[in-house]
């Protein structure tokens, strides 16, 4: 192969990669100096009507009033207060909170929306693997994009180092960057 052909592909692979390495990067940051993003603000409520199955179990009911509802995310256990009139949970995801509060002897829900933000949104992509309830297909295809980020990613990774070490007329780097490199993923292994 040409070396601008390798050149432009190592380019190529690198800008497609780049918005998973920035919200990788990012996600790290706020993953390891414990910043909170998330707003909880509700900013918009509305109200709507379910069938409830009493034969149902807390969790259950909570899916189903989230399918009934047509609305995407998870429903935390740890976020579910029952009594004998009314039962309050979230549906959460990536995006958006939900606080879902359940009439249970009249099927009336009043459901409160909080957007948790775009910085909230960045840093849910560093986990996010397009797999929660309800979710329409363009966002389950953010696994693939991962995937392919990774594996690109690798290819770039081959190609630059094969023509940095092609076309290095300098041996004193190959030794100096090289050992920096193993040095490092020997720490990161101990760490």
């Amino acid at each position: 192969m040409r070396k601008s052909l390798l050149i432009k592909i190592h380019l190529y692979c690198g800008l497609f990669t780049l918005f998973y390495l920035i919200a990788f990067g990012f996600s790290s940051i706020i993953l390891n100096h414990d910043i909170k993003l998330e707003k909880s603000d509700v900013t918009s409520s509305w109200n709507s009507t379910v069938t409830i199955d009493a034969n149902l179990d807390d969790e259950d009911l909570a899916e189903s009033v989230r399918y009934q509802l047509d609305l995407m995310g998870w429903t935390p256990p740890w976020e579910f207060r029952k009594d004998s009139i009314t039962f309050f949970f979230k549906i959460t995801h990536p995006g958006r909170k939900y606080h879902v509060n359940l009439d249970l002897t009249t099927g009336d829900v009043q459901v409160g929306e909080a957007p948790k933000g775009f910085l909230a949104v960045l840093h849910g992509l560093h986990f996010f693997n397009g797999n929660f309830p309800n979710a329409p297909f363009f966002l389950r295809t953010w696994a693939v994009y991962q995937w392919l980020t990774l594996f690109i990613m690798f290819i770039s990774i081959v190609v630059g180092l094969w023509l940095w070490i092609k076309y290095n007329y300098h041996r004193w780097e190959g030794l100096v960057f090289g050992g920096l490199f193993v040095a490092s993923m020997v720490i990161m292994m101990l760490i």
